[in-house]
């Protein structure tokens, strides 16, 4: 690869990143303070629940000595994981609609990339 062509493709990876920013912050501003409402702490306590049972429940599976610390460490654990999911879960909406700005912006760079190189002779 020469020099040009590198630079060539590092521009066109910044762009398609700038591309991708743009589209993800610009579902932030069509949806407005909707993108911004805090989720709801009563709808994330049943997915850390389960979460909390299932990791302190895999403390007893697998080995004879039952501690009391590895049974909360695996709670904490699982809990961690359940309340990730849970906020993953409740803000999807949000999340989605940042992916698609994110796609329609990244497309218009790579369609514009391609034209460039495969110019289109009318003539």
């Amino acid at each position: 690869m020469t020099a040009r062509t590198l630079k060539s493709e590092l521009t066109y990876l910044r762009s398609l990143i700038e591309a991708g920013w743009n589209g993800a912050l610009s579902a932030r501003r069509e949806l407005g303070s909707s993108a911004l409402t805090p989720v709801k702490s009563c709808s994330l306590l049943a997915p850390a629940a389960v979460g909390a049972s299932l990791g302190a429940l895999s403390a007893f599976l697998g080995t004879k000595r039952r501690s009391g610390y590895r049974s909360a460490m695996g709670g904490l654990i699982g809990s961690v994981v359940g309340l990730g999911a849970g906020v993953a879960w409740s803000s999807r909406g949000v999340a989605g609609h940042a992916a698609r700005g994110a796609i329609r912006k990244i497309n218009t760079v790579r369609e514009a990339r391609w034209l460039e190189e495969n110019p289109i002779d009318y003539a």
